[in-house]
């Protein structure tokens, strides 16, 4: 049993390490992070015993986005436990000059974690509304009803050069 789940397993991460890596660090923006992250993933698919099939890549996106969370969670107590101890002002990540996805990242940062979510699931990772139902837990119409909301939302707080320069693949 234990060598068919590890077969399982390195199958699992043949085909999928590269979204779940994208998927963790389009999130964290962080190499090592992303890595670990990442490695936690297929660990954790070990221990589920986790086999190919069609509906385990949100299984693994959900794991990661869980694992992203408690990463937040950590580094806002570390931050927290930073500023009690005194001091003035913490390490920040620097950000790459002539970014061309600063400018998207600092508009989804102002939207709501939902909107931002759903639109870096349909953009970012580039999944079908069936998976992106399957990661939030709803129907596929409400799926597409969200993405709808949320890149109305994005539109609004977006400057109007970007939406000009921007181009849709027209997927979702």
């Amino acid at each position: 049993m234990e060598a068919r789940t590890a077969l399982h397993v390195e199958e699992l991460h043949r085909q999928y390490s590269q979204r779940v890596y994208g998927y963790v660090y389009r999130r964290t923006s962080d190499v090592q992070s992303a890595q670990q992250i990442t490695n936690d993933v297929f660990r954790i698919a070990w221990q589920h015993q986790k086999e190919p099939s069609e509906d385990v890549l949100p299984w693994l996106l959900v794991t990661a986005r869980n694992l992203v969370a408690n990463e937040y969670r950590a580094q806002r107590r570390q931050r927290s436990l930073v500023e009690k101890l005194g001091s003035s002002e913490l390490a920040r990540r620097p950000q790459p000059e002539n970014d061309p996805g600063a400018a998207v990242r600092e508009v989804l940062n102002t939207l709501r974690p939902q909107e931002r979510e759903i639109l870096m699931l349909a953009y970012w990772d580039s999944l079908s509304l069936a998976e992106i139902a399957a990661i939030l837990d709803c129907s596929p119409d409400s799926a597409k009803s969200r993405l709808f909301r949320a890149r109305k939302a994005f539109s609004k707080k977006a400057p109007n050069q970007m939406l000009k320069g921007g181009s849709s693949n027209g997927q979702h």
